[in-house]
């Protein structure tokens, strides 16, 4: 997905500006129709603006009622060169592992006319990144696009993002377009809310540890969701493996019948999430890798002033429960986690810190047990 201002332009009037300035800089231009911003900043132009890079700007315009917005940023940083050009370049012989990156972002906002009494709104990001190192160069593209519609009787949402991010998102499954659509629910409960969620996405697997890379699937579900403090939910999800186009014969679609509790009273938060699943097994190149039947997700929590205990039970823990082709995952899985992430703040309020302790059993598909325990520190600063 593509803006129709082009990136090389942008950068190149956000240099042009930021050269002939001589310190940080901010325009404003009113119009009765419309509106533009402009800011820029350069290290080159203020030495002591050590944070503006080598150039940091940034563009908004939209129309009078913001019913159109577009806005973009771009950065430039070297910490070599700033550090050459300052004088300091003979200091340190040590190579440093970056030599220096580019971040553009862009975000356009559309808000069309009203249907139903609320507007459709249109949300676009798109974000270039582009780091240097004597290793070579390294870049990381993500787009993604939201449309909302909430009129008084529904809400729909749909989301967009390409394809590609299916292999760094470190997921098995990437969704690629999702969408929902809430009603009010058909069945009236007295005093309670309910609501019914029609559902569909289209997604695509890459798990080269389990044998199934490429694989797209698209799946549709109902749900009906009614409590408060108690919230529930009763869904009935349709998931189907496009398995022509990754050469195989097609199956029938896999199906799952779920219900889900989640109860939030005082320090405690009770979870249960049970399903019943059936899978055309005659894909399944290994008995063992046809799911179970049922799948159980129970989880209990408790806070204790600053520190957080949680116990969970798992059963037929696989994301890839309808792909019978991949290789088996756990069967069992049990863990008890202590968060110590509260205190740690406290103590620790300038950074972003978090600890927590774990101790967890698991089952694998095959009947081989594992134990493992867990120290993890996380500092972000």
């Amino acid at each position: 997905m593509r803006f129709l201002v082009s990136s090389t332009l942008l950068v190149g009037v956000l240099l042009l500006s930021a050269c002939s300035a001589v310190g940080p800089r901010t325009t404003s231009e009113p119009d009765p129709n419309g509106y533009l911003e402009f800011e820029s900043r350069s290290w080159l132009a203020a030495p002591t603006d050590h944070e503006a890079g080598l150039l940091q700007g940034r563009i908004e315009a939209g129309s009078a009622k913001k019913r159109l917005q577009y806005n973009a940023s771009y950065l430039l940083k070297s910490d070599l060169l700033a550090y050459s050009l300052a004088g300091h370049g003979d200091e340190s012989t040590a190579l440093p592992a970056e030599l220096g990156r580019q971040s553009l972002r862009q975000e356009l906002k559309l808000e069309l006319p009203m249907a139903l009494g609320a507007p459709i709104q249109v949300d676009i990001h798109n974000q270039q990144d582009l780091r240097w190192s004597f290793n070579g160069e390294a870049r990381a593209d993500r787009q993604r696009a939201h449309l909302y519609w909430k009129p008084d009787f529904l809400a729909l949402d749909v989301h967009w993002s390409p394809l590609r991010e299916a292999t760094v998102s470190g997921r098995p499954q990437h969704c690629f377009l999702q969408a929902n659509l809430r009603l009010p629910s058909l069945v009236p409960v007295d005093d309670i809310d309910a609501a019914l969620d029609l559902s569909g996405q289209s997604c695509r697997i890459h798990a080269p540890a389990r044998g199934v890379v490429g694989l797209t699937t698209r799946s549709e579900a109902l749900a009906w969701r009614w409590g408060e403090v108690l919230d529930n939910g009763l869904r009935l999800k349709r998931v189907l493996p496009e398995w022509q186009n990754f050469g195989k014969e097609a199956a029938e679609p896999a199906y799952e019948v779920g219900f889900k509790q989640t109860l939030s009273r005082s320090d405690w938060q009770l979870g249960l999430d049970m399903a019943w699943r059936q899978v055309d097994q005659h894909a399944s190149r290994d008995p063992l890798s046809i799911p179970s039947r049922w799948a159980m997700d129970v989880m209990l929590r408790r806070e204790l002033g600053l520190v957080a205990l949680t116990a969970r039970w798992l059963h037929a823990n696989d994301p890839l429960w309808f792909v019978p082709l991949a290789s088996p995952v756990e069967r069992e899985r049990l863990s008890l986690l202590i968060d110590f992430s509260h205190w740690l703040a406290r103590k620790l309020p300038e950074l972003d810190a978090r600890m927590s302790a774990s101790w967890e059993h698991i089952e694998d598909a095959r009947g081989v047990d594992d134990n493992q325990v867990n120290w993890n520190v996380q500092l972000t600063w």
